[in-house]
């Protein structure tokens, strides 16, 4: 009952073909999603060294240690405190 027009065999491989392929684009995710994951790891690890020398400079600079007060305003540019503010609750008219 299969339509005499269509190439069965050349179906099937396509088919096999687009299987193949479609198991290749899920290992090669996969094999991304890794990667970033590793790197996200590496970010971390040299976001907290780049934080514990920050510490060691502010505490060197108040010391008054020669050239860490210079190295301290020189990261200050990296590490600035956000201020958290209050966020204003939307006004209402009255009416509801």
């Amino acid at each position: 009952m299969s339509a005499p027009e269509v190439d069965w065999e050349e179906f099937n491989r396509d088919q096999t073909s687009r299987q193949n392929l479609e198991s290749m684009i899920a290992r090669l995710d996969n094999l991304i999603t890794r990667l970033t994951n590793a790197k996200t790891l590496h970010d971390y690890d040299n976001y907290q060294a780049a934080l514990t020398d920050y510490a060691y400079t502010a505490y060197k600079a108040g010391t008054a240690s020669p050239g860490f007060e210079n190295k301290q305003n020189d990261l200050k540019q990296f590490f600035v405190k956000s201020v958290k503010t209050a966020e204003t609750p939307p006004a209402t008219s009255g009416k509801q």
